[in-house]
Order: C-alpha cells, then structure tokens, then sequence
C-alpha cells in the first residue's frame, strides 16, 4: 500500500513511499508565569507564619496593614506584579478590643482578628431600614466595613453572626442575645504589633515553598539576613527551581561598605540594589528599592531589560554616584539607580551579583536579561520532556529522537520570539545511552542580550 508506516532509521526492502509522522512543535507550551513575587515581612496585619496572596496593589492594606513590609509589596506591585506571596512574621503581639453593652448587663466583645497596632473605631446605629441595624468600622476617619444585622430581640445573637461570617477585620462573641447599645465612634484598645527577630526570617523562608513564584525579598536590609535568604534560595535552585532575589541598602551606608556586600553574593540568582531614588510619593531605599526593582524584573516579557529601565513617578537620586562610582559599582555587582540623558531616573544597569565567574559559567550569567531567558528556555524543555516521559518513551532511537524533536521545538521557538539565536538539543555524542538512561547535550547554544553599549567612531575632515 502506498504511504505505509516507517521506523526511523529503518530500511524498506522494496521501492515504494513510506510515511510516519512525528511532533513538529504542535503542543501546548509551556511558559512561565509572569510576576509572581514574594516577601518575608514585619506587618501590622495578616495571619502569622502563614501565605498571604495579594492579587493587586489594592488589597496591600486590607491584608497586610501598613508600615516598611507593607511598603515593600506595594513597592513590587507598582514594578509590575502581578500578585504577591507574602508572610508575616513575627511573636507576641496582642490583638485590639472593645467591648459593647446588650440590654442591661450583657456586652459584645469585638476583637481585632489578628495582633495588631492599626487603630480601628466602630459605630453602631440604626440602618435605613427600621428592622435592620448596622456596624460600621472606621480606620484614620474613613469607613472600611459596613455590616447590617436584624434589630431587636436577638440582634446580638444577629450581629455576632453577621461579623462572623463577614468581617475582614474582626471577630466577636456575646453574653447575651439582647438589644446592642447604639455606639458612636468606639475605639478599640490594646493592641500590640508582633516582636521580630532576625531568626523569624529565616525560619519563614519556607514557609513560601508551597507556592511558585518568580523572586523573593525581605523588608530588611540586615546583611545577615539577607544572607540567610541567600542561602535559602541556593537550596531551592539546587532543588530545581528557577528563582532570583533581590535586597539592598541604604545609600547612607558607607559606599565601599555596600560595594563589599555586592561582592560577597556572586551570585547571578541574587541582585544587590546600592542607592535610592526619590518619587513623587516618596524615597524609595534598600528595602522598597530592592522591592521595586524585583517588581520590575518580574512583569513583561522574559526578554526585557533592566537596563536604562525608567522609574515611573521618579524625580531624583538618593544617594548619586560620582563618575568612577558608577563604573565601580558595574563591576562588582551592584545595581544602581542613575540619571537618563533626559534627566530621568532610570535602572543604570540591569546585572546582579555574579563577578567571579564558576567552572560551568560564562559572562551571560551576570546579565538578569539573559539569566531570566535561560531559565524561561530551562522550564519549558524540562516540562516538555518531563510529561513525554510519563508517557512511556522507549529508550530508543525514535524515543530519543522524539524528546530531541520537543526540545528542539521550544528552541525554535524562543529563537522565532526573539530570545535565542541559535541552538539546538542532541544525543551526548561522548555518553552512549544505556538501559533506562539517555544524556543529551545543547549544541550551538546561544541567547541573546540586549544592545545596552555602542561605540561610535566619528571621523572628521577638513
């Protein structure tokens, strides 16, 4: 029959046309999720020790409260987030109360859900409807919860009900089931935030391993901790994930001080921001500058640049470089925020802390440009040929040719997107596939970096 099946490989002993058919690329792609972060933090809101996903710059508040840690996943927000694992830390603290009158002798508790310094204020009064009453919770004057429940007989049995079920901020409990005493303008009391330590951040670390994501950073610019989170993302690369981390420090710590710290990283996972910059908002250093910039990296496609990356809302430098600086600081591995021509704060240069080279690394290690690509190309191959794999591929040669055809795949592709310029996955010519095992290598492998440096010759005449 014309067009019968062939093996690759195989030799046909009589003349004829002979098909198979193998998978050119036509499969669901894998791509990383773009920005994803997270944050180990000092908050005065949130369930401690816990995962707190924050889906947008808005919730930042209602589910973590204010102050540096919350600052800090704004911060990644505006960078471009989008969403925000974070955990709060922390011991003690102690949560806010007010306690409300039932009928003649009864009372409502009310407490803040979780330890907390936030000052909220609560108004209990008549609804619109005569049959309905309604609880109102305030914070720095503005209204944030507003919950209605039956008047009358049991309507504290009602209200106790109705915060229960829906209160994103408090909890309650009752003596009695009587008529609650209309309040105006009730404070609660006694609230404490969480005491930390530095050995709460790096027992916490883990706590984010339940979850993917991009990169993670502190609200702090302790160097030990910042070294307990370098030693923590080491073992989760080491663990086959693909992850970066940004920290940094204030511009009012000595320069050749922050040039050290940069320094003793050398790490292409890790990124060191080493000053500020001021914002219409604000000034944005160590911390919050590490959390914008990590923002940054994270959002838009895993071609894109830091460098020469301007700072929406940016209006100055905190903690400019003179000349030699800033070439000092390229080449140690630490990031900087500097002036564009138009006067504009921008990213200086998009690398992280890699500055001594390791026996399996080359110079495209110490861009965040190309290490991003490099672990976009990773995730997609190794997911690729990991599901292949769980389908039973022969150690064969059509089974190796198979998984050489799906890598390739994702190659060509990333090549067509403009990632790569040129690769391609072969048989380990050196180490003969043998039993269950196959070892393949990349040939030809190249990414691509964006044009960030240009030599202009001029050449005059008279």
């Amino acid at each position: 029959m014309i067009g019968a099946m062939f093996k690759l490989g195989e030799q046909k002993s009589r003349p004829g046309v002979y098909t198979r058919w193998y998978n050119a690329g036509g499969f669901s792609r894998f791509a990383r999720a773009l920005g994803v972060g997270a944050a180990v933090i000092k908050a005065n809101w949130g369930p401690i020790g816990q995962i707190i996903t924050v889906e947008n710059r808005d919730e930042v508040k209602e589910k973590i409260g204010t102050g540096v840690g919350a600052d800090v996943v704004r911060e990644i927000f505006e960078g471009g987030a989008y969403v925000v694992h974070a955990v709060r830390i922390g011991t003690g603290g102690s949560p806010s109360t007010a306690s409300l009158t039932v009928g003649e002798t009864g009372s409502l508790e009310l407490k803040t859900k979780y330890p907390t310094s936030r000052q909220f204020f609560v108004t209990v009064r008549d609804a619109l409807d005569p049959s309905q009453k309604e609880l109102l919770v305030f914070e720095g004057g503005r209204q944030i919860e507003s919950l209605t429940f039956d008047a009358g007989e049991g309507e504290a049995t009602a209200l106790v009900a109705e915060v229960t079920a829906r209160s994103k901020y408090l909890s309650a409990t009752a003596t009695d089931s009587g008529v609650v005493k209309a309040t105006i303008n009730k404070e609660l009391t006694g609230g404490t935030d969480l005491e930390t330590v530095a050995e709460d951040y790096t027992t916490s670390f883990g706590k984010t391993e339940t979850k993917f994501y991009d990169s993670i950073t502190v609200d702090s610019e302790d160097p030990v901790i910042h070294a307990a989170l370098h030693a923590f993302v080491r073992r989760k690369i080491g663990e086959g994930y693909r992850m970066t981390m940004f920290v940094g420090e204030k511009p009012s710590v000595d320069f050749d001080t922050r040039i050290s710290h940069a320094k003793a990283f050398n790490d292409f996972a890790v990124a060191y921001i080493g000053n500020g910059v001021q914002t219409t908002t604000g000034v944005l250093v160590g911390a919050t500058a590490a959390a914008r910039v990590l923002g940054e990296f994270i959002s838009g496609s895993y071609k894109s640049s830091l460098t020469g990356r301007i700072i929406t809302g940016g209006v100055g430098i905190e903690g400019e470089l003179t000349a030699s600086q800033y070439d000092e600081a390229a080449r140690n591995g630490m990031m900087v925020f500097s002036l564009n021509a138009d006067g504009i704060p921008q990213i200086d240069y998009g690398i992280n802390t890699l500055v001594s080279l390791g026996e399996d690394e080359d110079e495209g290690w110490k861009k965040l440009r190309r290490v991003r690509t490099r672990y976009e190309l990773i995730d997609r191959i190794t997911t690729q040929i990991s599901r292949a794999m769980s389908n039973n591929v022969d150690n064969s040669p059509d089974g190796r040719q198979f998984l050489i055809t799906l890598a390739n795949g994702e190659i060509g592709q990333m090549t067509r997107e403009g990632g790569l310029l040129s690769g391609e996955m072969i048989v380990d010519p050196d180490t003969a596939p043998e039993g269950d095992s196959a070892w393949f290598k990349f040939d030809n492998l190249v990414d691509l970096d964006g044009l960030e440096k240009a030599y202009l010759a001029f050449g005059f005449q008279y």
